[in-house]
């Protein structure tokens, strides 16, 4: 059999040989051939028709492998052969053979493929818009018609333009402290499946970020040690160490956090220092971040801050509470004493409660046990009222610094017309002389009476072991009582002390008191006289 002529025409020398049919007859020798750019027709997705040309002087026949590829065959047309394809929605792709016979010769074979449906955009992911809003562009590379819907309706995201092969959408600005999205889901119509879903993402209004915080207790060890400041920030920051604090240093900061080293403190009294960290580029976004540490005072220390919190940099840590009331107190520094003082504004003495601050000690077993067997109170306190020229009431009874009620400890003032009297300042514990006996005050009564003006250095010690009771004021024994038996705790519940008052139920107060307060402690062993003065000439310093 003869080769089919692909890339070339080969004329057959033996024409009456290889005669394909009576309408073609020529002297000239039998050929039959297809070109090489003919034996392979890429089509769309479209119905299309294309033209193929036989080189032949021969009758040939055309036969498809596939339905919807239709080969025909035109005998007077230069173009004696038209490959027609039907329209193809889908993403695949397809092919089919159109097989041309001659008698005579080897079979030529034309491939048809026909593409399907693409579609790819780009970006795939856009970069953030900024606040401030903008346009977005995206390129559409397909063989076929597409469109695009955004699939939430927004007022901030509209269409500028839509060309054959972009999109671009512009992106208002952004007042908001999130971050806006919307998606956009570009397809083909017609074809089902084929589409491409992309998230147009712009930035938030900045909000500046920023918490200091401390991992353990937040208060250091009387003898000292270290303390780790973990910083959450989004944005840089800096800090400042308090200039009056040398007993703090920094040891060691990373990009979230500083460590500090506190020295052994020396002193009975417990203290603080404020390290401020701030945001480099908004320095209107402070932190202040109360560092502490212990004194000699292990159930009780309260440091009082200048936002009208208070602290507590015992070992202990209490929450001291701040209860608010129309009378507020308010807290300042005072160069008299170096530190912070506050003070109490009530309706007046023994009258309408105002801001105080609560301990609750319900749950602390521990507390509860130091108190039982001895214990020690220490304030520095000043009435606003002159008992002197304008006393109180005499059934009236003022508290300042206490935890009574059904039994309990701490200072009041006096009724002036009970043994206690004449409204002298004093301690008094609840000791009755058996255990769980019934409420048996012990007055410890210095007899004293607040002048208005002064200020008092107060300690108050029960010694269990001595049966003894004390009050020392301004680092001497103002009063001595005996004190034999055994602690009788308030039966307020739950159980509580007060700095402003006497601690009632439900975390109440009464009694309250008008004046200023600068320390507030409470020890668990019973302090003595040489301690006594020790506080006084280290407070008086």
């Amino acid at each position: 059999m003869n080769k089919v002529v692909r890339f070339s025409m080969i004329s057959c020398l033996a024409a009456s040989l290889f005669a394909c049919g009576d309408e073609k007859k020529s002297d000239e020798a039998p050929y039959f051939g297809v070109e090489a750019n003919f034996l392979t027709q890429p089509f769309g997705t479209t119905a299309e028709t294309k033209d193929v040309t036989v080189k032949t002087n021969q009758t040939f026949t055309a036969t498809s492998s596939d339905s919807w590829c239709i080969a025909t065959v035109l005998k007077e047309e230069p173009e004696n052969l038209k490959i027609s394809v039907d329209a193809w929605n889908f993403v695949i792709p397809r092919t089919a053979t159109v097989t041309v016979a001659c008698k005579g010769f080897e079979d030529a074979v034309i491939t048809v493929n026909q593409s399907g449906a693409t579609l790819a955009v780009t970006p795939a992911q856009p970069d953030l818009v900024a606040v401030t809003g903008g346009d977005v562009t995206f390129t559409v590379a397909t063989n076929v018609a597409w469109d695009y819907s955004i699939l939430q309706s927004v007022n901030w995201l509209t269409v500028k333009e839509k060309t054959a092969t972009t999109l671009t959408l512009t992106v208002a600005a952004n007042s908001l402290t999130v971050q806006q999205n919307v998606a956009v889901r570009f397809f083909l119509p017609g074809y089902t499946g084929v589409s491409e879903e992309i998230t147009v993402l712009q930035e938030a209004v900045f909000q500046p970020r920023l918490n200091v915080t401390s991992s353990g207790t937040p208060s250091v060890a009387k003898s000292g040690g270290n303390l780790t400041l973990t910083i959450d920030a989004n944005s840089d920051w800096e800090y400042e160490m308090p200039s009056n604090a040398g007993w703090l240093t920094k040891t060691a900061e990373t990009a979230t956090s500083i460590t500090l080293a506190a020295a052994n403190n020396a002193k009975w009294s417990g203290r603080s220092a404020v390290v401020t960290v701030k945001m480099t580029h908004y320095p209107e976004y402070t932190y202040s971040y109360i560092v502490c540490q212990a004194g000699a005072a292990d159930m009780l220390d309260v440091i009082f801050n200048t936002d009208g919190t208070a602290t507590d940099v015992s070992p202990m840590a209490h929450t001291v509470e701040w209860r608010k009331s129309d009378y507020p107190l308010s807290v300042a520094y005072d160069p008299l004493w170096g530190r912070n003082v506050v003070t109490f504004n009530p309706k007046g003495n023994a009258q309408t409660p105002g801001d105080y601050y609560i301990v609750n000690y319900n749950a602390n077993a521990d507390f509860q046990d130091k108190l039982a067997d001895g214990h020690s109170f220490e304030c520095v306190i000043k009435f606003d009222m002159d008992y002197n020229t304008s006393p109180p009431a005499a059934s009236v009874e003022t508290k300042f610094f206490s935890s009574h009620g059904g039994g309990g400890t701490g200072f009041a003032v006096g009724h002036k017309t009970t043994g206690s009297g004449p409204h002298g300042i004093s301690f008094n514990p609840n000791v009755p002389p058996t255990q769980g006996g019934g409420s048996t005050w012990i007055w410890t009564n210095s007899a004293i009476k607040p002048d208005g003006v002064s200020y008092y250095h107060l300690v108050g010690v029960w010694n269990q072991t001595l049966g003894k009771s004390y009050l020392y004021m301004n680092g001497t024994l103002a009063k001595e009582a005996d004190a034999v038996g055994f602690y009788r705790g308030t039966t307020q519940l739950p159980k509580s002390v007060a700095i402003g008052g006497d601690a009632a139920a439900n975390l109440g107060i009464e009694q309250p008191y008008k004046g200023s307060m600068v320390i507030a402690r409470i020890y668990d062993s019973p302090l003595t006289a040489e301690d006594a003065a020790a506080l006084y000439n280290e407070i008086s310093e």
